[in-house]
């Protein structure tokens, strides 16, 4: 029986562990001890791997590992590689050759059908990797004919993004987060952060506002638009959307 310990509580990092321990749970019995922000995402994690939450610290293991996440940092610019990788050879397994995804098991809601899903909010990104609330607010005008919803949790600004188009979604629980972005028309548009990695995980369309230079933390599939963010327009990545819209029409 082996004992996984993970502190991170973020959702894109502990979404970067998920493969890692399902691979780990084909190996032998497999507890884990999580942060418990992560708990939502645990849960959706496949029954048939029999992944178990830790219960008493006492409890004899055969072995004990730990997610060591600066050392999985460093062997994504080792390997060149995304973090859902990087995690492997930090446990002693072969190195994927492609980026993993993770297995999740969710329930299908009646959610509302958007055009687009804006995040806008990241809580690890400094301000320089932020795109403006001018410029987002600036993107729905150029596009009154689309439908949007901005998601975010309870602590971000509530009228970040207003219009009669706009819905908004915070502070809402992960299945029905997860079937908003499965049922958008046109994906994602965020900077780096949780959504952008669950959108990579559910095969959801996402355009990327993103000028770090690492593998790590960039989703794989997305539509990265790399102009640098504090010069980056509305214009552009309204334009970017239509292109893309009409090339897959």
């Amino acid at each position: 029986m082996t004992l996984l310990t993970c502190r991170d509580g973020l959702m894109g990092d502990f979404l970067g562990v998920l493969p890692v321990m399902i691979q780990l749970s084909k190996q032998d019995l497999l507890h884990v001890n999580i942060h418990p922000e992560s708990l939502p995402l645990f849960h959706l994690l496949p029954k048939k791997y029999r992944i178990m939450l830790q219960e008493r610290e006492e409890a004899l293991y055969g072995r004990k590992l730990e997610i060591d996440i600066l050392k999985a940092f460093a062997l994504s610019h080792q390997y060149n590689c995304y973090m859902s990788q990087a995690h492997f050879p930090c446990l002693g397994l072969p190195l994927p050759p492609v980026p993993v995804k993770a297995e999740l098991e969710f329930e299908a809601m009646n959610e509302p059908v958007y055009d687009y899903v804006l995040a806008p909010f990241s809580r690890s990104l400094p301000p320089q990797q932020r795109w403006a609330q001018a410029q987002w607010q600036r993107l729905v005008q150029l596009l009154p004919e689309k439908s949007f919803c901005i998601i975010g949790h309870a602590r971000d600004e509530k009228d970040f993004v207003t219009g009669d188009h706009i819905a908004h979604l915070y502070n809402a629980s992960m299945v029905k987060l997860i079937n908003v972005l499965k049922k958008a028309r046109g994906g994602l548009i965020s900077v780096v952060s949780g959504p952008s990695h669950l959108a990579f995980h559910l095969g959801v369309r996402n355009y990327l506002l993103t000028n770090q230079p690492m593998t790590w933390g960039i989703n794989p599939e997305a539509v990265k638009i790399c102009d640098p963010i504090g010069a980056l327009k509305a214009e552009k990545v309204a334009a970017l959307l239509r292109e893309k819209e009409l090339s897959v029409s």
